[in-house]
């Protein structure tokens, strides 16, 4: 019975490792989607901020996290994080 308990606890833990691996690369992929945003933002003349934009992706990403039974405060905490990043990358990385 242990035994059975023991191999779930890695399996689980395994899992666990993939999902964050992922989690990860997604991460990466929106820092080069923000990088290529500024740049377009800058060509155009527009302004890295967008609060309007910022407000609508936190409540769409509230909403999603929701229907996937996640807590909303958790969700919007931490894509408030990945936005203040996104932000950082565009302002001190874009060229």
């Amino acid at each position: 019975m242990k035994n059975d308990a023991r191999r779930e606890l890695r399996a689980i833990r395994a899992g666990i490792d993939k999902v964050d691996n992922e989690i990860v690369r997604e991460l990466a992929k929106r820092r080069a989607l923000a990088l290529r945003l500024a740049r377009v933002k800058k060509t155009l003349k527009v302004p890295i901020y967008d609060r309007k934009r910022e407000r609508a992706l936190v409540e769409r990403v509230k909403s999603w996290g929701s229907r996937h039974e996640l807590n909303e405060e958790f969700v919007e905490v931490l894509f408030r994080l990945i936005i203040m990043n996104s932000k950082e990358v565009q302002y001190h990385e874009a060229l």
